[in-house]
């Protein structure tokens, strides 16, 4: 199944905004040219916005209190990945057309169909009436707009180039989204074929055997054991057939609890990272996106210790946030990313030496982003792979055990047969 989506290219077009100082000490860096810093504005309160989502994480109540209002169920409250790419792509051409900030949030919240949505966009209208700056106002809702979104509003504010970046963002969320889009595509056909594989026989147990083992009843001694283990399986099934749903639903409520023990899924990222085929394609994943991210922040003008801090309050591997840790910890005491990169031993070689040649050079940035880029296609080149392997493979496990519960009917009934004649 191909992926034909790329991950988003991070790039400015805009030649004529201002870029960022250096970004580790304030000086002009060769790598943006001139003009004044874009990020410092936002220093002070990223912190505040990444301790905030912590906490959020931590107690999930926090989030619960945002969502109070006329919309009582949490199933009416999602803005999907979608419809935020829609509403930041309108918002960028209103700007690019010359409307102003209100303007542009009057004309496109009652084009939202989502009515959750559509309210927040109204209240973050009525803030910015009231005197709210755009980020502060949607910085109230943190379960909706990212991290991410809301630091490159402020850049983009702090900056005087809110339009630019307002479209920056419409192109990284709409190449984002069919970059994932496409993965789920490629995921679907083999999740529908596993799905139809075990409906198919579910009904050849509970309904097709049952009916021809009416010839085999009171024979049990003669038949073969696979026979018998169908017969005494379909009929459980028929006597119990509630079982295996409370039984699905038990699991799936174990899991969940799982995902929210921080024990439980440090162990499991272990786990997941020791199997070969796995292991690969989880680096190139937690690897593209942990890069992608910070390489986008800091050509939007976030400054590279704020870049760090909501890259790690995005990066969802245990193994990573340790890793962007030891980073800022590094950078807040001057010594710079080569030294925590080097000492990965899970990040590829190719990282860690370009990581370090883009210091020294001064091209750090540019590095971060190529390289972001290359492992996203690397991980894309992966997933078309995995799931054009995946597809056969299913198919022929489906017809072995098609084919052995057709063999378990049919071969007993042979040979009883020509036994009686």
């Amino acid at each position: 199944m191909a992926v034909r989506a790329t991950q988003p290219k991070l790039k400015i077009k805009n030649k004529d905004v201002e870029r960022p100082k250096d970004l580790f000490n304030g000086r002009q860096s060769s790598l943006h040219g001139g003009g004044r810093g874009l990020g410092a504005g936002v220093k002070g309160w990223i912190p505040a916005l990444v301790e905030l989502m912590q906490g959020r994480a931590e107690n999930p109540s926090h989030t619960s209190n945002h969502r109070k209002g006329i919309f009582p169920f949490s199933w009416q409250k999602r803005v999907g990945g979608k419809e935020l790419m829609l509403f930041t792509s309108q918002m960028s051409l209103m700007l690019e057309t010359g409307n102003s900030l209100n303007r542009a949030l009057g004309v496109i919240a009652p084009q939202i169909q989502n009515a959750y949505f559509r309210e927040i966009v109204e209240k973050t209208l009525e803030q910015i009436e009231s005197g709210f700056l755009f980020s502060d106002a949607l910085g109230k809702y943190p379960e909706v707009f990212s991290p991410l979104f809301l630091s490159m509003i402020r850049a983009g504010e702090s900056g005087g180039f809110l339009k630019q970046m307002m479209n920056q963002l419409a192109e990284y969320q709409q190449q984002r989204e069919e970059y994932m889009s496409a993965i789920r595509k490629a995921l679907t056909y083999p999740l529908v074929l596993m799905v139809f594989s075990f409906l198919v026989i579910c009904f050849v147990v509970i309904y097709v055997f049952p009916k021809l083992a009416v010839f085999l009843e009171g024979k049990e001694a003669l038949l073969p054991l696979n026979t018998r283990i169908l017969m005494y399986l379909s009929r459980f099934m028929q006597s119990y057939w509630y079982i295996p749903p409370i039984g699905i639903i038990i699991l799936i409520l174990i899991i969940r609890a799982l995902l929210k023990n921080k024990q439980a899924m440090v162990f499991f990222e272990r786990q997941r990272m020791k199997i070969p085929i796995l292991n690969k394609m989880l680096i190139q994943f937690y690897t593209s996106h942990f890069l992608s991210t910070l390489g986008f922040l800091m050509t939007g003008g976030v400054p590279i210790l704020d870049g760090l801090m909501i890259t790690k309050s995005i990066v969802r591997n245990s193994q990573y946030r340790r890793f962007v840790q030891e980073l800022i910890e590094s950078v807040e005491k001057g010594r710079g990313f080569a030294a925590p990169f080097r000492k990965q031993s899970f990040l590829p070689i190719t990282v860690r030496e370009m990581v370090a040649t883009g210091e020294e050079t001064g091209s750090l940035n540019q590095v971060i982003i190529r390289l972001g880029e290359y492992y996203s296609q690397e991980f894309r080149k992966g997933m078309e792979m995995f799931c054009t392997i995946l597809e056969p493979v299913i198919i022929i496990i489906m017809g072995f055990v098609v084919g052995t519960i057709v063999l378990s009917i049919i071969i007993p009934i042979f040979r009883l047969s020509s036994g009686a004649h």
